[in-house]
């Protein structure tokens, strides 16, 4: 029997146009909106200990690498940095943080996030993205975030 999972494009096939798009396509809008979403701990310098740093975030199965960091103004979207301290994980592990479906801990604990560099820079982020509460971001970012995790369910389940 044909299995419907089978029919739908992957989350790499997916997510290819956003890797053969220019930068300044991608990066800058998603630098805006981090911005956007994060400025209340962005003024209240909640990211300085960033300053001068990179995070590298790599998902997994969208083969899809991003580098973030700050110039003690505002977060920063960039391609190949030297980074600090590298996050790996597949967009459900990613998501299933974001909506806090999970707890940090035991996603990296299961091995479904993996954190490489200075442990100590990685654990401060988690533990200040974690911080944020999650109702203060807009409906439309929440809702966004739901429906990719709703997506990369269907990819993992057997």
């Amino acid at each position: 029997m044909l299995s419907i999972r089978r029919l739908l494009p992957t989350p790499a096939l997916l997510a290819k146009p956003v890797r053969i798009l220019p930068e300044t396509v991608t990066h800058k809008p998603l630098e805006k909106l981090i911005n956007h979403l994060l400025g209340t701990a962005i003024e209240e310098g909640e990211f300085d200990f960033l300053e001068d740093r990179w995070v590298k975030l790599t998902v997994t199965d969208l083969e899809l690498a991003f580098y973030f960091g700050f110039d003690g103004e505002k977060l920063l979207v960039a391609d190949n940095q030297q980074a600090d301290v590298v996050f790996k994980g597949s967009s459900q592990a990613f998501t299933t943080l974001a909506l806090r479906k999970e707890d940090p801990d035991t996603l990296f604990f299961q091995r479904k996030l993996m954190i490489e560099g200075d442990t100590e820079l990685g654990l401060g982020l988690k533990n200040l993205l974690d911080s944020i509460d999650l109702e203060q971001l807009p409906p439309l970012a929440r809702k966004v975030m739901a429906t990719a995790m709703n997506i990369s369910q269907r990819f993992t389940k057997h």
